[in-house]
């Protein structure tokens, strides 16, 4: 009961607080000076101010489009790769996970350097695409580029548990092969698109890096970049804020719910039918596919890196890439002078190595409490520690922000680097916990019992039985935490302190400044470290689960 109650306030004071001050101060908008006053009175004003629903419809319009876009995509590469030979497949999809390890706004930055007016394809061939990148398309294509691996792969499952033999037996009955995929196969996989795309909807709901970076340019203002003006500008618009996030909260709260229904509800239709498909024979079938699956990787992989790398070597961004002007003085001005890249190193790698600590301890409470104690409540404890994945990284921010700059706390982290390291351990204990708890469910039980014959109690259980089994896996999740921590761009954006800098905003500031190479030299090191560390935790957890 103590270790459930335990558990219980932590989550609360960490996640709990920043949903309930946003709820609170949307309703109450003077509830800062206590006071209940004028409740819903800012509710009206904000819902019909026209920026604000021009805002929620472009969020609400690139959302289905990106998803849909990353659906056809995804089903295309799917359907291609259940036919290849697994060796060639596995290749690709090695290939495909590596847009994961490129942060969405890294990514823009690096399709500004390739498409916009000088950029590398108009000093090479001379074409300016400068018009389409700057658009509504512009900024669906870059983020379909970096999402559509979240429905290929599971689609890709999706196709392998159907198998051959439904299209065997519809062979036999004079189905060609567009008819078997348009007819059997994809009402089969339709509840994986629907779960998966929904999950592709609220991560661009949620998205920052690209409307700002790309649609800023044109004008095109999505719910999170209102929030951010509305938070940034003078006079700040807290109210304002609060109603907005709230209703990206709702939004994205609805998109995940209707996810995990989709998923509980439809999951065991496929896993008890599992086939192993067939590689097709066609020789054109599979050269096609494996030119489409080139394409796509080039596109979603290689250029952006190209661009990434190309332009963190050049000297003078104008002058483009030529021999004398190339120079890695970009990566020494990052570790060899006493400069704010070095700092912002400094500052992410301290605050995510704490983060990743902080996590691990409480990931273990939690999958605990959950997994062994099974308490009275547990959907209270449940419900809260899944709660980020649902929640926006700027709603959270918002809320954090709502919830400690009051003048009634006698001590807060507000405006110190507590709150940035309060905002990561928030936005990614998800990580753990879910790691934690699984693993903690192929521990037999038998072992709690021993422990209780011998006269153990729950803490020696916990830290001298378990605890030790469990490391690997708390390892494995704090590289995973200490990766995402380290270029974790909304949070850093909207909490850091005056005077400080993490290697996210000081990416968005050189950006913003016109410093391209130190920006991108910095992009690159966050890719490779974080891709590392990520590729580290999820082979440590596939190795102990296994």
């Amino acid at each position: 009961m103590l270790l459930n109650t335990v558990s219980v306030t932590l989550l609360f004071m960490i996640i709990g607080l920043p949903v309930l001050a946003i709820i609170l101060f949307a309703i109450f908008p003077k509830i800062n000076e206590l006071s209940f006053a004028a409740p819903f009175s800012q509710f009206i004003p904000q819902l019909q101010d026209e920026r604000l629903i021009v805002a929620t419809l472009n969020s609400t319009r690139l959302a289905l489009a990106v998803t849909f876009s990353s659906m056809l995509v995804a089903v295309v590469l799917a359907y291609m790769r259940s036919k290849m030979a697994e060796s060639i497949g596995r290749m690709w999809d090695v290939l495909l996970l590596i847009p994961f390890l490129i942060p969405p706004y890294i990514g823009s930055m690096g399709w500004m350097q390739l498409l916009q007016s000088n950029g590398v394809l108009d000093q090479w061939l001379n074409i300016n695409l400068s018009n389409v990148l700057f658009s509504f398309s512009g900024v669906v294509f870059v983020i379909t580029l970096h999402l559509f691996p979240v429905i290929y792969f599971s689609a890709a499952s999706a196709f392998k548990v159907i198998g051959q033999r439904y299209g065997d037996v519809a062979k036999i009955y004079g189905a060609n092969s567009r008819q078997i995929f348009s007819r059997i196969l994809l009402p089969l996989i339709v509840p994986t698109l629907l779960s998966t795309g929904l999950i592709v909807f609220v991560l661009t709901v949620e998205e920052f890096g690209t409307p700002n970076i790309l649609g800023s340019r044109f004008g095109f203002q999505v719910m999170v970049t209102a929030i951010e003006e509305k938070m940034s500008d003078w006079p700040i618009d807290l109210s304002g804020a609060s109603v907005l996030s709230l209703l990206l909260v709702v939004i994205a709260i609805s998109a995940y719910l209707l996810q995990m229904f989709i998923t509980r509800r439809f999951a065991c239709k496929l896993d008890n039918q599992t086939m192993t498909s067939v590689p097709s024979k066609n020789v054109w079938f599979s050269v096609v596919s494996n030119v489409i699956f080139f394409i796509v990787v080039c596109l979603a992989v290689v250029m952006p890196i190209f661009a990434i790398v190309s332009s963190s070597l050049m000297r003078t961004v104008s002058l483009g890439l030529q021999w004398d002007n190339l120079t890695f003085n970009a990566y020494t001005h990052l570790f060899f002078s006493n400069s704010d890249a070095l700092s912002a190193i400094y500052t992410s790698l301290g605050l995510a190595a704490m983060a990743a600590v902080i996590t691990a301890i409480i990931g273990m409470l939690v999958a605990f409490t959950l997994i062994r104690l099974k308490p009275r409540g547990k959907a209270v404890l449940d419900i809260l520690a899944l709660l980020p994945n649902a929640i926006p990284a700027m709603a959270l921010s918002v809320g954090l922000i709502l919830t400690w700059n009051q003048t009634f706390w006698p001590v807060t982290p507000y405006n110190s680097l507590l709150i940035l390291l309060l905002a990561y351990v928030c936005l990614m204990l998800p990580y753990p916990i879910r790691m934690l708890s699984n693993a903690m469910k192929q521990l037999p039980q038998s072992l709690d019992e021993a422990a209780a014959i011998y006269g153990a109690n729950l803490f020696v259980l916990m830290y001298k039985i378990l605890f030790p089994l469990m490391i690997p896996i708390m390892v494995a999740s704090s590289c995973i935490v200490f990766a995402i921590s380290t270029r974790e761009l909304v949070a850093s954006l909207m909490l850091v302190p005056a005077g400080t800098e993490t290697v996210a905003t000081y990416v968005f500031n050189q950006f913003d400044q016109g410093s391209i190479s130190s920006g991108m030299a910095m992009s690159f090191i966050v890719i490779v470290i974080s891709g590392a560390l990520i590729a580290l935790g999820q082979y440590m957890s596939k190795r102990y689960l296994s």
